[in-house]
């Protein structure tokens, strides 16, 4: 049996299966259905995008019904529209649906150029889901037009070189379909064994995922390929597949590939009448669904039954109406496989001159298919040293722009480092300026406090000499000089008495007031006696005070001695007035030159923020920070606990 070697031109159907967006092969009345909704959205239409959109769709489904005038004027519209819209995907999706107009009447070079330009539009590097799946149609569709001229092995390298990104989309569909395309290119190429893994590949996703379409083309592209490998039982069974999804269908574009398909098996077996039979189906469905395909399809069926025959002349007239529609489509590989079976079908008549013109035809037609494979390399080539060069040169434009940049911003970043260097250095003169300017004004108000607290005391120092040397001596005289009138006066004894008892409690009053400003026991005992006699000075029914003293020295400076008094006594008094305490914990302790106040009440407590600024506890406080000490205070229901420290030399006065 002679079989041609074509570019499969069924692959046509499958592309389009697979990648257009009427995947879909339905009866005309279904595609008239199409359109009619689609006309109704198109002119509800209110964005220019949608408006593309459904003119890709009208155009694509007047192209499925063999309507190419309407196709390609709702093409034309669609491109008119899309270089209006700032959209790129939008853009390339109409330069698609031009390339597929153009594709499905196999005028390959205008198809070729519209995905091209489709795929310009969109960078594969940073592709979403929709604008990878137009990329890979446009990649897909180019190969095929690739192989319709000639070029398989380019196409294979494009279908091949779409994997990639297919993987990173994550597209089982997409690579099913690419898988299937594999296939159809090996056969193209004759090798049938490497072909054989993907087209099993194909039917197994497409036995666990297809539709009732997808599964019958996938069975008969599978079911050509045993053809070809002679594995015709296995082939036939592939046939009965397709037929029982066909089935489900009804009238559809495929019933016409099938009957092909199936006179070229009956007649690779010998049932010529069977063969006959199904080719008559095969024209028959012709009248129904005229596409361009299923023609190819009824006349290779016709030519190989016709050679069974033994009537050359009607096979050749069948390669010869091969011959025409593959001129018209310019399908260059079918040209040649044409035009070889004519000439053997011319010899095999006896007709030696046209056998030698059709041989004549073949060698001048393969000759410029030579040629221009040879010119499509040669530019190939030069368009990759081309794009070698540019590369280059881009490379060359790109490193010293980099090193413009790299200097730029050293320049940048060293002017940035200056500047940030100088405002450092000037915030860091601002915060030493303030810091000794607080330092200034710290010392110059311990100064005026250290001054007012020394007044104080001298002035305290000064009342309670002369409360204790002058109004206190002549109180303690005036007492006696009562006292002997008590003595010698018998009539006035009672009151004289009495007046002397209210003048022994005055001076016992002011004894106490001159002790309480200028306490003698700290003068002449020392600082923890002097606390101590404090304590059991206050003890009273009411408040009971507990003194706990530690490790505390007898070197401290007299004034701090003075200082460290003052705070405990006015810290004790203010516990005894407004706690209402029963019971306060006085512990003092020193340790090195830091000294510890604790004092612990367990009176009502109060609210430390209200008075933090009182007369009493702002004394105090003046003392401590004098002192270069710290306060704490602590104080709630349950009582007020004031922990202090101080620096208890002069040294650390500063």
């Amino acid at each position: 049996m002679f079989v041609i070697n074509f570019p499969d031109v069924k692959r046509f159907l499958l592309i389009y299966f697979f990648y257009s967006c009427c995947a879909l092969t339905v009866a005309a009345q279904a595609y008239q259905q199409r359109i009619d909704s689609f006309q109704r959205l198109l002119t509800k239409a209110v964005s220019d995008t949608d408006r593309i959109r459904l003119m890709g769709e009208l155009s694509g489904n007047y192209m499925n019904m063999g309507k190419s005038a309407e196709a390609y004027d709702f093409g034309v519209r669609a491109l008119r529209l899309g270089r209006l819209v700032p959209y790129t995907y939008y853009k390339a999706l109409a330069h698609y649906r031009m390339g597929y107009v153009y594709l499905m009447q196999a005028v390959n070079d205008s198809a070729i150029a519209q995905y091209e330009s489709a795929r310009l539009l969109l960078s594969p590097d940073s592709l979403s889901p929709a604008a990878g799946s137009l990329y890979l149609k446009c990649n897909n569709n180019i190969a095929f037009a690739y192989a319709n001229d000639g070029y398989s092995e380019k196409a294979m390298e494009l279908i091949i070189g779409s994997l990639p990104l297919i993987l990173a989309l994550k597209d089982t569909f997409m690579y099913a379909a690419t898988v299937h395309n594999v296939a159809a290119g090996l056969t193209n190429t004759n090798e049938y064994t490497k072909a054989y893994p993907y087209s099993q590949e194909d039917l197994r996703y497409m036995q666990l995922k297809g539709r009732p379409e997808e599964i019958a083309e996938s069975f008969l592209s599978g079911a050509l390929l045993m053809l070809y490998m002679d594995s015709l039982d296995r082939g036939e069974r592939y046939l009965d597949t397709a037929a029982m999804h066909l089935k489900a269908l009804g009238a559809n574009v495929l019933w016409g590939r099938y009957y092909s398909y199936q006179s070229r098996y009956h007649t690779a077996k010998g049932r010529l009448e069977s063969a006959a039979i199904a080719c008559h189906k095969a024209f028959e469905e012709l009248k129904q669904f005229d596409r361009r395909t299923n023609q190819y399809d009824a006349y290779t069926a016709q030519k190989e039954l016709q050679e069974a025959r033994g009537d050359y002349r009607a096979a050749r007239a069948a390669a010869a109406k091969n011959y025409e529609m593959a001129l018209e489509d310019e399908a260059s590989s079918f040209v040649l496989s044409s035009l070889e079976a004519m000439a053997s079908y011319s010899r095999k008549t006896g007709d030696l001159r046209q056998a030698y013109d059709d041989l004549e035809k073949y060698v001048h037609f393969k000759d410029s298919i030579d040629k221009k494979q040879t010119a499509f390399k040669l530019k190939e080539m030069e368009a990759k040293l081309q794009a070698a060069r540019k590369e280059q040169q881009i490379a060359s434009l790109q490193g010293r722009a980099r090193l413009q940049r790299y200097l730029l911003w050293g320049v940048s970043i060293l002017l940035w480092l200056t500047v940030l260097f100088f405002l450092y250095v000037i915030r860091q003169r601002k915060i030493r300026m303030g810091q000794k300017i607080r330092v200034i004004e710290q010392a110059r108000q311990m100064e005026i406090t250290d001054a007012l607290l020394k007044g104080e005391e001298r002035e305290r120092t000064r009342l309670a000499r002369d409360l204790h040397d002058g109004l206190g001596g002549t109180l303690a005289g005036l007492k006696l000089h009562l006292g002997r009138m008590a003595q010698s006066s018998e009539t006035q004894q009672g009151a004289l008495r009495l007046a002397a008892e209210q003048l022994g409690t005055s001076v016992h009053e002011l004894r106490r007031i001159a002790r309480n400003m200028m306490p003698e026991s700290l003068l002449k005992l020392g600082l923890e006696p002097a606390l101590k006699d404090l304590c059991e000075n206050m003890l009273s029914p009411q408040l009971h005070v507990v003194f706990n003293a530690y490790n505390i020295r007898q070197d401290i400076p007299p004034r701090i001695q003075t200082m460290i008094y003052r705070i405990v006594q006015e810290l004790l008094h203010n516990a005894a007035r407004h706690s209402g305490a029963g019971k306060v914990l006085l512990q003092c302790s020193q340790e090195a030159a830091m000294f510890f106040i604790t004092v612990e009440d367990n009176g009502k407590g109060f609210n430390t923020g209200h008075h933090h600024k009182g007369i009493g506890l702002s004394s105090v406080r003046s003392r401590v920070e004098l002192l270069r000490g710290n306060m704490q205070i602590d104080s709630g229901e349950n009582g007020t606990i004031i922990n202090i420290e101080l620096y208890v030399t002069d040294s650390h006065r500063g």
